[in-house]
C-alpha cells in the first residue's frame, strides 16, 4: 500500500506537472500563431445583415461585404409615442421587418372590447402628408353626441399632436379632432385630420422627417368610449404616407401582381438583375410587344448599331430599317421615395391598360390631352423599369447603399456591387433615354445640365434633343400636379449643376449617346408622384413624336467614334464661366482623342497589376472594345493591352484614361469631378497619337490574371513584397493571419520564400529576392477605429470610408479606440480625449480643421481657402522618399484631395514628408485660386502625447476610389519600425536539402548545401544556396535606411521580445524531468 501510494504521488506530480508544461507551452504557441479575423464594425444601432455572401480570395478591391450604414436614431415603442411632447426617430428596419398593414399590439383596447360590446366603423386610410375628413354614422346613438372619450392606440386624442419641425417632436397642432353631432336617433361623426408631419416628407432640416415617418406606417386604432352609456365605438385608421407609396415589401409583390395581370398583347417580364450587398434581389421591369423584338434588337440592331453605323443610317434614310429603341426608367437613391413608386405605377400602367391619357400643355401654355397607344408605343420601343438601384436603402429607408456611400457618385468607378449591377445593364440595353427620378428640389428640376460639359460627350449632337425633351417633361409634370412651373439646369441654374463627372448616373449615360435626364421632383407626396410619373409620360410623348430622329442621332454619335471624327460642332458646347468657347483642350496636339491607349502588362514593380487587369472586366461592361498586341511593336510588348479609340464608345474610353479636365475657373461644381483611373488607380496607361500603328496587330485578349511574379529563386531565403499595389498589402495581411512571419523594410515587407510562394495564387504582387536575414519585430494584424461620419442633412450615420477601404485590405474595423492598435480619425467626430493613448492619423479637411481647432497640438495650422472645404484637385507633389511613411511612392509623386486644404505650419520637431511642387502642378479637379498651392505642405509625421501622429491633408479613400493612394493610411497603420538585415550562410546539415518550390509540377532536386558553420541558421526546408557562397541581392538594395535601434515611438509598435516564457518553461521541464527520474527509481 505504502509502495503503491507513492507511486500514484509521483504519478500525479508528473502528469500535473506536465499539464502545466503542455498548457503553458500551448499559451506560448498559440499567442504566436493566433490571429484575430476581421470583422466589419458593429453597426451604431439594428440593420439587417448581409445574406450568405460567398467569399473568395481577395485578388482586387473591389466591395464584397461592405459595412452597414446606419440610422442615428432610436426605434419607438410599438407604433405611437408614450410621451406625444417627445421626439418619435426612426427604426432603421422597420419597413422591413414588420407589415405595414400589422395591427400594433394594444392590450388596453383589446380589454376594453372583451368588457363591453363595441361598434365597429368602416376602416379608413390616413395619409400622412395630407389633411382629411373621415365622416361616419352610428345607428340609435344620438344620446352619446359630447360624451364619448376618444383615444388613439391608447393615448387620449388630445395628447396627438403634429410634427414640429424646429423642435424635432409631436407636439405642434392637434393631429385628429372629433365631431360629434346629433342626427335624429343616430350620432353623426366627423374626423378632422391634419398632416402628422406636414405636407413633405423629404424634410430634413432642422429635424429629418424622412427617418421617423415610417414608423407610423400601419394600423392604429381609433376608440371612442362613454361609460355612462356602456358604448364603446372602434374604427380602425391605415396610415399611410401617401395613396401611391410602397414598402420594399409592397413593391415586389406589386410587381409580382403586375405580370400576373398583365394584358395578353405584349410580353411583360421580370427579370433580377443581380443582388444588393446584404443579398437583396434588384428587380427590372420588361415589356415589349413579344420576344423577338428584344431578341432582335440584343443580337442585330444593338451590336449593329455600335458597329456598323453608316449602313443602319442608309436603311434608315430609306425607310427600310426595322428597329425598337429600349427606354429606361430608374431610380437611383431609394429614399426619394415616390421615384420608386413612380416607376412601381409606370409598370402596371404599361403592362395592364391599352391607353394612358394625360394633360399637359404646348408651347403657348394652352392645356391640351396626350393619349398614349401602349401597343401602338411597342412597335417602336421596349420599355425598362428599374425599380430601384438600392434594394437595401429601400428596405433601410436609406438613401445611401448599405455601406453609407452614395451610388450617384459611383457610376464611374463602379467599386459597389449595385452600381455595376446596373451599368453592365445599361450597356447590355444602350437604352435611347434614361429617365432617373430623384428628389428633391423645390423648383422641379429636369436636366439636361448646366456647364461646363465634358469634353468627351458629342454634345452637340444630343444638346437640342435633350431640351426639347426636358420641356415635355416639365410641362406634363406641372399639368398635372399642383406645381406651376419647372427649371432646366442649362437654361436656368448658372453653374454648379454641371455634367462633367460620369459618377452620377444620369450623366453616365450621356457619355454613351443616350439622353440622360435626372428628374428633381420637388417633395415627397402624392402629388410629387404626380408630377415624376406624368413628366415621364410627356418624355415618352416626346420620343414617340420622332422616333427616327433619336436614333440618327444615336448612329452619328456612334460614327464618330468609328471614323475618328473631331467635329468642331462639339466644342461650340464647351464654354467657359463667361460663355466664351473652350472647346476640347489639346494640350499642343493637333486633336483631342488619341489613336490609341496602351495599358502595360508586363511585370513591372511600379505599376499596379491587378489593377491594370481589373481593367479588362471594367471596359467590357461599360461597352468599350480592348484588344491584345499579338506582336513587340517598338516600345510596346507582346500582351499589353490596347484600346483602339475609333470605335463606338471612345468618348466613354478617353474620359477614363485621360488626364481630365481643369474647371477650377468656375464658381461652381456640384461634386468631384476627377476620373483619371491610371493616376488614381496606379496603373500605367500610354495614349499613342500615331494613326494605324497597330493594325493587323491586335487580337482578343486572352490573360486570365494579373500580371504577377512567376520565378522563384531557390536560393534566396526571403523574397520583399514591393509595396507598391494595394495587393501588396491585402498579401501581407494574409500573410500576417496565416501566423507568417512579416518584417517591415523601407520600399516593403519582407518573408520567407515558401510564404511569398503561397501568397502568388492569389496575390498580383512583385517580389525580389532577398539573400539577407531580416530581425527585429515582425508585423501582428492591426486592429483600427475610425469613428463614424454623422450626416445630419441624411439623419444617418455612416463607416468612414477608410474603415471600409481598409476592411477589403484585410485589417480588423473595431468598434472603440480602447480595442484599437491605431485610430484614424476622418472625420470631425473626436475631442482631445482620444489623442495620446494610440497611434493616430489625422486624415483629410475636416479632421484637420478639428484637430487645430482643439488646439492639441501646438504649431498646428490647417489652412483652406473661404468656401473652399470641397474643393478636388490632383496634383504634382514632392516626398521624402527616405521615409518608411512614403514607403512604395516616388519622390515625384502625385497628391489627391477633395477637401480642400493644406497644412500652412508644421508643429516644432514633426517632419515634413509631401509638398506640392513648386510651379505647373495643378492637373485636374475644381480648386479655384488653386496657385496659391505651391511647395504647400500636405503631410507631416511626429509625435503628440508621446503617441505617434500622421496628418495627410488629403482624401486618399474617397469613396473607395483613389485605390493608388491608399497606401499613404496602410504606411502609417504599419508604422516605421524596420527590419535589421544579417549576412544570410546557409545551415551547415544537412549536406543535401529538399528546396519546396509553390507551383512546380516536378519533383524539385536536391540542393547542395554548404557544410562550414553558418553565423545564421535557418530551418533546413530554407537552406537554399548551391555554391555555399554568400550571395547579394541582384535588384534589391539593402543596408542603409534600415533601423536597428530607433530612439523614439514608431508609427506603431509591432513587435514584442521576451524571454520570460522560455524561462518558466525550462523550470517547469526541469520539474518535470526530476519527478520522472524518482517514479524511474521507485518502479526500479
Amino acid at each position: 500500500m505504502h509502495s503503491s501510494y507513492k507511486k500514484r504521488l509521483y504519478t500525479n506530480a508528473l502528469s500535473l506537472s506536465t499539464a502545466v508544461l503542455l498548457a503553458f507551452l500551448a499559451q506560448g504557441q498559440v499567442a504566436a500563431d493566433t490571429v484575430e479575423t476581421a470583422s466589419p464594425a458593429a453597426p451604431v444601432e439594428n440593420v439587417l445583415k448581409p445574406q450568405g455572401t460567398n467569399a473568395s480570395p481577395a485578388t482586387s478591391t473591389e466591395a464584397n461585404s461592405p459595412a452597414p450604414a446606419t440610422e442615428a436614431t432610436a426605434s419607438p415603442a410599438e407604433t405611437a409615442p408614450t410621451n406625444p411632447s417627445s421626439p418619435v426617430e426612426a427604426s432603421p428596419t422597420a419597413s422591413d421587418t414588420t407589415s405595414p398593414s400589422a395591427k400594433p399590439e394594444n392590450t388596453g383596447t383589446e380589454r376594453a372590447a372583451n368588457a363591453e360590446p363595441a361598434i365597429s366603423l368602416s376602416d379608413s386610410p390616413v395619409y400622412m402628408s395630407e389633411k382629411g375628413t373621415l365622416t361616419d354614422t352610428v345607428k340609435d346613438q344620438a344620446q352619446a353626441a359630447g360624451k364619448i372619450s376618444w383615444t388613439l392606440d391608447d393615448k387620449p386624442l388630445e395628447e396627438w399632436k403634429t410634427w414640429d419641425m424646429e423642435t424635432g417632436t409631436l407636439s405642434k397642432d392637434p393631429f385628429i379632432t372629433v365631431e360629434e353631432n346629433k342626427n335624429g336617433n343616430d350620432l353623426d361623426l366627423t374626423f378632422t385630420v391634419k398632416e402628422l408631419f406636414g405636407e413633405d416628407l423629404s424634410l430634413r432640416s432642422p429635424n429629418n422627417i424622412r427617418r421617423t415617418y415610417r414608423n407610423y406606417i400601419g394600423e392604429h386604432t381609433l376608440v371612442g368610449t362613454s361609460s355612462d352609456l356602456g358604448l364603446t365605438i372602434r374604427k380602425n385608421l391605415t396610415f399611410r404616407p401617401y395613396k401611391d407609396f410602397h414598402t420594399h415589401e409592397e413593391m415586389l409583390a406589386s410587381i409580382e401582381q403586375t405580370k400576373a395581370e398583365a394584358k395578353t398583347d405584349r410580353l411583360v417580364q421580370l427579370e433580377t438583375l443581380g443582388k444588393s450587398a446584404q443579398g437583396r434581389d434588384m428587380k427590372m421591369g420588361i415589356i415589349s410587344k413579344d420576344q423577338a423584338s428584344i431578341d432582335h434588337y440584343l443580337s442585330s440592331t444593338n451590336p449593329k448599331a455600335l458597329t456598323k453605323p453608316s449602313e443602319m443610317l442608309a436603311a434608315l434614310k430609306d425607310k427600310t430599317l426595322d428597329y425598337k429603341l429600349p427606354v429606361l426608367v430608374h431610380n437611383t437613391h431609394a429614399d426619394e421615395q415616390p421615384g420608386i413608386d413612380i416607376i412601381t405605377g409606370l409598370f402596371r400602367t404599361f403592362a395592364t391598360e391599352n391607353q394612358v391619357t394625360f394633360k399637359t400643355t404646348d408651347e403657348a401654355g394652352k392645356v391640351k390631352n396626350v393619349t398614349l397607344d401602349i401597343p401602338t408605343l411597342l412597335n417602336k420601343f421596349i420599355f425598362l423599369f428599374d425599380f430601384t438601384e438600392n434594394p437595401d436603402g429601400d428596405a433601410l429607408n436609406l438613401r445611401a447603399l448599405a455601406n453609407g456611400l452614395d451610388p450617384n457618385r459611383d457610376a464611374s468607378y463602379q467599386t459597389n456591387p449595385e452600381v455595376r449591377t446596373v451599368i453592365q445593364m445599361i450597356n447590355k440595353w444602350n437604352p435611347i433615354a434614361l429617365y432617373d427620378i430623384h428628389g428633391f428640389v423645390k423648383e422641379f428640376l429636369i436636366e439636361p445640365a448646366t456647364p461646363p460639359h465634358d469634353p468627351n460627350f458629342e454634345y452637340d449632337l444630343m444638346s437640342n434633343l435633350m431640351l426639347e425633351n426636358a420641356r415635355h417633361m416639365g410641362r406634363a409634370g406641372v399639368a398635372n400636379s399642383k406645381y406651376d412651373s419647372y427649371i432646366i439646369p442649362k437654361l436656368d441654374w448658372g453653374d454648379g449643376w454641371d455634367d462633367s463627372f460620369s459618377g452620377y448616373t444620369g450623366v453616365y449615360a450621356v457619355y454613351h449617346g443616350i439622353l440622360g435626364h435626372t428628374i428633381e421632383i420637388p417633395e415627397s407626396n402624392q402629388e410629387s408622384y404626380y408630377a415624376g410619373r406624368n413628366a415621364v409620360l410627356g418624355g415618352i410623348d416626346f420620343l414617340s413624336q420622332d422616333p427616327d430622329k433619336l436614333l440618327e442621332m444615336r448612329l452619328n454619335f456612334y460614327l464618330r467614334g468609328l471614323n475618328k471624327i473631331e467635329d468642331p460642332k462639339a466644342e461650340n458646347e464647351l464654354v467657359g464661366p463667361t460663355g466664351e468657347v473652350v472647346g476640347r483642350v489639346k494640350n499642343g496636339r493637333p486633336k483631342f482623342f488619341p489613336d490609341y491607349y496602351v495599358i502595360p502588362m508586363g511585370l513591372d514593380k511600379d505599376n499596379d497589376a491587378q489593377e491594370a487587369f481589373n481593367m479588362i472586366d471594367y471596359f467590357k461592361r461599360n461597352g468599350v472594345l480592348v484588344k491584345e498586341l499579338k506582336e513587340d511593336t517598338g516600345t510596346y510588348k507582346k500582351g499589353d493591352l490596347v484600346i483602339d479609340m475609333a470605335q463606338a464608345k471612345r468618348g466613354y474610353a478617353n474620359h477614363i484614361l485621360y488626364k481630365g479636365s481643369n474647371e477650377s475657373a468656375w464658381a461652381a461644381m456640384y461634386a468631384e469631378l476627377l476620373v483619371n483611373f491610371p493616376d488614381m488607380k496606379g496603373f500605367k496607361a500610354e495614349p499613342v497619337f500615331n494613326d494605324g500603328l497597330f493594325a493587323g496587330k491586335l487580337g482578343e485578349v486572352t490573360t486570365t490574371r494579373a500580371t504577377r511574379t512567376s520565378e522563384i529563386d531557390p536560393k534566396a531565403p526571403y523574397y520583399v513584397i514591393a509595396n507598391t499595389s494595394a495587393s501588396a498589402v491585402q498579401a501581407v495581411n494574409k500573410a500576417i493571419s496565416q501566423g507568417k512571419s512579416v518584417y517591415l523594410t523601407d520600399d516593403g515587407y519582407i518573408v520567407d520564400r515558401d510564404t511569398f510562394a503561397s501568397l502568388l495564387p492569389n496575390y498580383a504582387i512583385y517580389g525580389d529576392a532577398l539573400y539577407k536575414v531580416p530581425s527585429g519585430p515582425t508585423l501582428k494584424p492591426m486592429k483600427v477605429y475610425s469613428p463614424n461620419y454623422h450626416y445630419n442633412w441624411a439623419g444617418v450615420d455612416a463607416p468612414a470610408h477608410t474603415s471600409l477601404v481598409l476592411e477589403k485590405l484585410g485589417f480588423q474595423i473595431v468598434n472603440t479606440p480602447e480595442e484599437a492598435d491605431v485610430v484614424i480619425l476622418e472625420s470631425n467626430r473626436f475631442d482631445a480625449s482620444i489623442f495620446g493613448k494610440k497611434p493616430t492619423l489625422v486624415i483629410g479637411g475636416e479632421a484637420m480643421q478639428k484637430l487645430e481647432k482643439l488646439g492639441v497640438l501646438t504649431g498646428f495650422d490647417a489652412e483652406k481657402l473661404k468656401g473652399g472645404s470641397d474643393y478636388e484637385g490632383l496634383m504634382k507633389a514632392i516626398i521624402d522618399d527616405q521615409d518608411p511613411l512614403t514607403s512604395g511612392y516616388k519622390k515625384n509623386t502625385l497628391f489627391y484631395s477633395n477637401s480642400g486644404n493644406w497644412i500652412e505650419k508644421v508643429p516644432e520637431h514633426f517632419k515634413t514628408l509631401m509638398s506640392i511642387a513648386p510651379s505647373d502642378y495643378y492637373i485636374a479637379g475644381w480648386w479655384p485660386h488653386n496657385d496659391v498651392l505651391a511647395n504647400k505642405v500636405m503631410a507631416i509625421s511626429g509625435e503628440l502625447m508621446g503617441q505617434p501622429l500622421f496628418v495627410y491633408a488629403g482624401n486618399p479613400t474617397n469613396r473607395q476610389h483613389p485605390v493608388h493612394f491608399f497606401r499613404w493610411v496602410t504606411n502609417a497603420i504599419f508604422g516605421s519600425k524596420l527590419a535589421s538585415l544579417m549576412d544570410y550562410v546557409p545551415a551547415k546539415e544537412p549536406d543535401q536539402v529538399v528546396v519546396p518550390i509553390h507551383n512546380q509540377t516536378t519533383n524539385p532536386q536536391p540542393i547542395l548545401a554548404k557544410k562550414d558553420t553558418p553565423k545564421v541558421l535557418l530551418p533546413q526546408k530554407e537552406t537554399t544556396t548551391e555554391n555555399g557562397e554568400s550571395v547579394q541581392a541582384l535588384t534589391y538594395q539593402v543596408g542603409q535606411s534600415f533601423q536597428e535601434s530607433p530612439a523614439k515611438a514608431q508609427l506603431p509598435q509591432t513587435g514584442e521580445d521576451t524571454t520570460a516564457h522560455f524561462i518558466l518553461s525550462g523550470f517547469l521541464l526541469a520539474v518535470s524531468g526530476g519527478f520522472l527520474l524518482l517514479k524511474k527509481k521507485e518502479v526500479e
